[in-house]
């Protein structure tokens, strides 16, 4: 937004999106549908390497799976404090072994999490969800 304009800061922004470069979506191997249709930007060739060596110290076997594999992100919330979510690391690791043996890369990465039940009886609780209760 143009700071200088006033009026302007006050209404709400039109959406932005990236325009990610990536493989058209009809994009095929040996007949076969291509999976790493945005993965393949920072894995294909010579363009990134420091990128490619970063995803090799990180467990990228080979250059075939550099390359043609898909990259897939495995989002789970872990906390041991809270027992409502304490099992998500342990499920997400049989999500990534179940993804890897489909022939993917799969990359586990953590997100926040919230207990309902530490904010219940203080004002948080309100941000956390819904209010359950009347008083």
């Amino acid at each position: 937004m143009d700071p200088s304009n006033l009026e302007k800061q006050s209404l709400p922004e039109e959406p932005r999106f990236l325009d990610f470069p990536h493989l058209p979506d009809d994009a095929t191997r040996d007949g076969k549908p291509l999976l790493n249709k945005y993965s393949s930007t920072i894995t294909k060739g010579h363009d990134f390497p420091g990128a490619q060596a970063m995803l090799y110290a990180a467990g990228v076997p080979n250059v075939e799976a550099m390359k043609n594999s898909p990259h897939v992100g495995i989002a789970s919330v872990w906390w041991e404090g809270n027992p409502c979510n304490m099992h998500l690391l342990d499920l997400g690791k049989i999500v990534k072994e179940s993804v890897q043996k489909q022939g993917m890369l799969a990359w586990q990465y953590n997100t926040i999490g919230v207990s309902d039940a530490i904010t219940m009886g203080g004002e948080g609780k309100d941000n956390s969800r819904h209010p359950t209760d009347s008083g």
